[in-house]
């Protein structure tokens, strides 16, 4: 019997290496990160000189194997562009808005304002003060709340709970722990410190919650006052460079 000769396999052929692919990859990360950085105002600068840097490389690769994915990068990187240019411009009129004190100038009822945007007629227990935006805020009478030993701060010579509600007259989702940024609170001319209670009679504080548009958000915060009654004053602000609601009354 008569061996056949060995025939060796087909020989395979070369693998061509992707032409650019380290390009495009590098493209489609730089435009990611370009979109997710451009609503950040001051850090947008340095995402959209990374975005410009990935349109360069992008480009140059959709001379190679990956155009698909060099072309998504590019759209990306030209995508992050235009919304840094966006939001940087709507950050600029916003801060015209404010330096001109064109921004959310409120009414308390049919109070008319002062100079500087302050309310002519500050509002007082039970009164609502609306911004021009649509959103409002009410605030109850401050009531007597016993704190328990676990009370913070300690040794209070007197506390008063207020409820208050925020009704979101505007457009937008509005977190209402905005109204603590920039506001405080004081009886006779001195700082009046916020009364920590968990489980007691005068627990209750901001907690961080999403009003709808149309919707209510109730809350009650306590304050360590003096043992006398006395003028206290509460002030509130939905965002940065807002009016002030600012609320004075007997407590």
């Amino acid at each position: 019997m008569t061996a056949q000769p060995y025939a060796p396999p087909p020989a395979m052929p070369p693998v061509k290496p992707a032409k650019f692919a380290a390009l495009a990859w590098a493209a489609l990360i730089l435009g990611i990160i370009g979109v997710v950085g451009s609503p950040i105002i001051f850090l947008n600068n340095l995402t959209a000189v990374i975005a410009g840097v990935g349109f360069i490389l992008g480009a140059i690769a959709l001379f190679g194997s990956k155009k698909i994915l060099a072309g998504i990068g590019v759209a990306l990187c030209v995508a992050a562009i235009v919304f840094t240019v966006i939001a940087q411009q709507a950050a600029v009129e916003k801060l015209d808005e404010i330096l001109n004190g064109t921004t959310n100038q409120g009414q308390v009822g049919n109070a008319g304002r002062g100079e500087g945007g302050v309310p002519a007629d500050s509002p007082t227990w039970g009164k609502r003060y609306t911004w021009e935006s649509g959103l409002a805020v009410d605030v109850t009478a401050p009531a007597a709340c016993k704190p328990s030993d676990s009370a913070a701060p300690p040794n209070i010579e007197r506390a008063v709970k207020i409820t208050v509600t925020v009704t979101n007259g505007t457009s937008e989702p509005f977190d209402a722990t905005l109204l603590s940024l920039g506001g405080d609170a004081q009886f006779n001319g001195a700082r009046a410190d916020q009364v920590y209670d968990f489980g007691g009679e005068c627990a209750g504080g901001l907690e961080s919650a999403t009003v709808l548009p149309g919707k209510t958000f109730t809350y009650s915060v306590a304050y360590a006052v003096g043992p006398q009654p006395g003028e206290m004053q509460i002030s509130f602000q939905p965002a940065f460079g807002a009016d002030k609601a600012i609320y004075v009354g007997e407590a």
